[in-house]
């Protein structure tokens, strides 16, 4: 076997949102990126109790140059778009948003979800788009877990939801510009699985809960692996019940200019992204 070693385990930090606390393991410190993933947001677990103020409201805002992805591990989440996407994607789903040259949308806690309550849960990930396609039209795609096809191993103890990619000849939904792979895996203590990556591509892994260890290195609750591009096998064993989130995507190489909700290539880029969504090219939503 050639296993990819650990490149360095990340704990997640609380980070103030406004009125909602994430934990943050990407970016972090001396790492801006894993290209071509920019950022991870983990959100909750979080009881939202029935009638109660909305734990979750984040009103309309823009996005350019890149694709804002929602897995939701628990509860409802509402998107709705300039592009009149309208979509309540429940547990186990997801919201694929392409934001392209421009988008404007909002994302909350369903109103169902809110009037009968429970725990809501998600991850939020930026994925950068390579110069050619930052001004491709916006796009939506969400679907239920039920339209998430999975691979189960023989004794049950592992799931692998494939959102996007291949594993063991299951295909994800998820038309990816890029090629993006995205699993979540639902393993139970004693459960074992393994991946194999291509050497040119960047893995990470991403421990919601449980403990698992990963080609022989334990690691925990709201940990981030950031893997090495040194081998082609990702062995995972769950020490404990375990959910993950599993990630990789060929690196774009290309200069990143952020500034909040744009992520393009130069500033120039940024100024005129800020322009348009002020003289609402990007859309509006009410």
């Amino acid at each position: 076997m050639n296993k990819r070693t650990i490149k360095r385990i990340i704990l997640s930090q609380d980070i103030e949102m406004g009125d909602v606390t994430v934990k943050q393991p990407l970016p972090v410190g001396n790492i801006e990126q894993v290209d071509p993933f920019l950022l991870l947001h983990h959100f909750g677990p979080k009881t939202q109790e029935p009638h109660e103020r909305n734990i979750m409201d984040i009103g309309p805002h823009p996005h350019r140059g890149f694709e804002p992805v929602t897995f939701i591990f628990k509860g409802e989440v509402h998107h709705r778009d300039s592009r009149d996407n309208d979509s309540v994607i429940k547990s186990g789903g997801v919201q694929w948003m392409t934001a392209g040259m421009g988008i404007v949308h909002s994302e909350a806690a369903a109103k169902t979800f809110v009037e009968n309550g429970g725990e809501l849960e998600i991850i939020q990930l930026w994925i950068n788009l390579p110069a050619k396609l930052k001004m491709v039209q916006p796009r939506y795609q969400g679907f239920q877990r039920d339209g998430i096809p999975f691979y189960a191993d023989q004794e049950n103890k592992v799931r692998v939801n494939v959102f996007s990619g291949n594993y063991e000849d299951v295909k994800g939904p998820i038309d990816s510009l890029t090629g993006i792979t995205a699993f979540s895996l639902e393993m139970k203590k004693g459960g074992k699985l393994r991946f194999t990556e291509n050497i040119d591509r960047n893995a990470i892994l991403y421990q919601l809960n449980g403990t698992a260890s990963v080609n022989g290195v334990s690691m925990g609750n709201t940990k981030l692996a950031i893997f090495n591009q040194d081998g082609k096998d990702i062995e995972i064993e769950a020490l404990t019940d375990s959910v993950l989130l599993y990630l990789s995507g060929t690196p774009i190489g290309e200069k990143v200019a952020q500034h909040g909700p744009f992520v393009m290539n130069d500033q120039t880029e940024i100024l005129r992204a800020m322009r348009d969504y002020q003289m609402g090219k990007m859309g509006v939503l009410i």
